[in-house]
C-alpha cells in the first residue's frame, strides 16, 4: 500500500536509465527544497572554504535535499510528494558530472537556454564527514553546489535577493513509496528543521511553507484533523482538540487559515464551537437539546383566522390548507401550536400533525334511498288496501245489527184492527 504524509500519496524519485537523470540546475527565486543558497563576497567567507582569490562571486546551496517530501500538483497525478533518498542523489550526482553537464545552468528555468559567465566550482553530498555551515537542517546525502558568478547582471540579482535558490531540472522514474516506517522517521527528523526553518525565514515562500506545514502536522498527529459540515479541521499537536486550541481550515492546495467563528459539526454529532480562531467549546451530542423547534406563534401582524371545532377554536392566518399552521389560544391569550389530533367541524375533518394541517378530509354525504322495486310497491298497495277495508268493517261494528233495524222499524203502536196488530206482535217477537 502506498504510503501517504496528510494524505497525500509519496514516491520515490527513481534512476532507472540512460534516459533519466538531472540535466541541468537552475538559479530560481522559490527552490522547491526550500532552502536558499549562501551568496559569498570577500567580506562574507565561511571559514570552512579557503578561498584564494577574494574577488571571486560564489554562491552556495542545495541542489536537492535528501530524503525531504517535496509537494508537486499537476493534471495528471493530482497532489504528491517526491522524495530523493540518498542513494538515488548520489547516482544523479555521478551522472550528471559523467555527462560534463557542471556549467548546464539557466535562470528560472528559461527552456532550451543556458545563462554565460556561472560556472561550477565545487559539487559535494553532505555526511561523510563532510558538513556544511547554515544548512543543519539538510539531511546527510543533501547534494551541494557552489557557482562562481562572474557575470555582473547575475551577481547583481543575486545579490538583489532575486534568486534564492537552486533547483534541479530531470527526468525521474516515480515509484511509490511503501515503506511507512521510513517515512515517519522522515517527517519526524524533519519536523523540528522545518519548524525553526518556518519561524525564522524572511524570504522563503509562505504558500509552500503552509502547504508543507499542514502536512507535517498531519503527519505528526493522527488526530491533528477532523471532518466537519464546513471542511477539515485541522490543529497544530499531538493531543485530541482542546477548548484554547487555534484550529485552521485547509484549502484545495493545502493553504491553512484560521477558522472562521461558528459552530462545526463533526460526523461523530459533536459541535466545535469557534470563537477568534480559537475552540472555545465542544459539545457532546448527548449535551445538546435535540428536539424539534416548535412552530413560531403566528405573526401579530396578520389577521387572525377562527374555526370552530369539537376539540376548541383554532385559529390560522390565510387559507385553511394541507400544510397551515394552527393555533389554540389559551386563556392567557398565548397561542400555541395545535395538538396532534383530528378536529372535527361541520362538513369535514381537519388532521393535524406537528402544529400543521395534514390532511382536510370531506364528510361522506348521507347515502340516497333506493329505489322501490314493483314487488315492494305492489305489497304497499295491498297492505294499504286491507287497512282500508279493516277501517271499514270496524265503523260498520259500531252500527246495529240488520235484524235490529227491521225490528224497530216494525214497531208501531195498535191500530185497532186485530190482524194488524197480531202481525205487529209477531214481528217485534222476532
Amino acid at each position: 500500500m502506498i504510503v501517504t504524509i496528510g494524505g497525500i500519496p509519496v514516491y520515490d524519485a527513481i534512476i532507472s536509465d540512460a534516459e533519466t537523470g538531472m540535466f541541468k540546475i537552475s538559479l530560481v527565486d522559490d527552490p522547491a527544497v526550500m532552502s536558499n543558497f549562501q551568496a559569498f563576497d570577500k567580506q562574507h567567507i565561511p571559514q570552512m572554504y579557503a578561498i584564494q582569490d577574494e574577488e571571486k562571486r560564489l554562491v552556495r546551496g542545495v541542489v536537492m535535499r535528501a530524503n525531504f517530501p517535496i509537494y508537486r500538483r499537476d493534471e495528471r497525478m493530482g497532489e504528491y510528494y517526491i522524495i530523493y533518498k540518498a542513494d538515488q542523489i548520489r547516482l544523479m550526482a555521478e551522472k550528471y558530472l559523467a555527462e560534463s553537464r557542471q556549467n548546464d545552468v539557466n535562470l528560472m528555468h528559461q527552456e532550451d537556454s543556458n545563462v554565460d559567465g556561472v560556472q561550477m566550482v565545487q559539487y559535494f553530498i553532505k555526511g561523510d564527514g563532510v558538513s556544511v555551515e547554515g544548512f543543519d537542517d539538510c539531511a546527510d546525502g543533501s547534494l551541494f553546489a557552489e557557482f562562481h558568478i562572474i557575470n555582473d547582471d547575475v551577481w547583481a540579482e543575486v545579490k538583489a535577493g532575486t534568486y534564492k535558490g537552486f533547483s534541479l531540472e530531470g527526468v525521474f522514474d516515480l515509484q511509490p513509496e511503501t515503506d511507512a516506517d521510513e517515512v515517519q522517521d522522515i517527517v519526524d527528523l524533519l519536523g523540528g528543521a522545518f519548524r525553526r526553518l518556518f519561524k525564522h525565514s524572511k524570504n522563503t515562500n509562505m504558500s509552500k511553507l503552509s502547504r508543507l506545514k499542514a502536512a507535517l502536522a498531519k503527519a505528526f498527529a493522527a488526530l491533528g484533523n477532523v471532518t466537519t459540515d464546513k471542511g477539515v479541521l485541522a490543529w497544530d499537536g499531538d493531543e485530541d482538540l482542546k477548548a484554547g486550541d487555534s484550529v485552521y481550515i485547509e484549502d484545495a492546495e493545502g493553504n491553512r487559515t484560521p477558522a472562521e467563528d461558528g459552530d462545526y459539526k463533526t460526523e461523530d454529532g459533536k459541535t466545535i464551537v469557534v470563537v477568534g480562531g480559537q475552540v472555545s467549546e465542544i459539545k457532546d451530542p448527548e449535551a445538546e437539546v435535540d428536539s424539534t423547534p416548535a412552530a413560531d406563534p403566528a405573526p401579530a401582524n396578520e389577521e387572525m383566522e377562527t374555526i370552530t371545532t369539537d376539540k376548541g377554536d383554532l385559529t390560522y392566518t390565510g387559507e385553511l390548507a394541507v400544510g397551515t399552521e394552527v393555533f389554540v389560544v389559551g386563556e392567557d391569550g398565548e397561542s400555541t401550536p395545535a395538538a396532534d389530533g383530528d378536529y372535527k367541524v361541520e362538513g369535514k375533518t381537519i388532521k393535524v400533525v406537528d402544529g400543521k394541517v395534514s390532511e382536510i378530509v370531506e364528510d361522506a354525504p348521507a347515502p340516497a334511498p333506493a329505489e322501490e322495486s314493483a314487488e315492494v310497491a305492489a305489497l304497499k298497495a295491498q297492505i294499504k288496501e286491507l287497512q282500508e277495508k279493516i277501517e271499514k268493517m270496524s265503523k260498520m261494528s259500531a252500527a246495529k245489527p240488520a235484524h235490529e233495524e227491521i225490528k224497530q222499524s216494525a214497531e208501531v203502536g195498535k191500530t185497532g184492527i186485530k190482524g194488524l196488530d197480531n202481525l205487529s206482535r209477531i214481528l217485534s217477537a222476532k
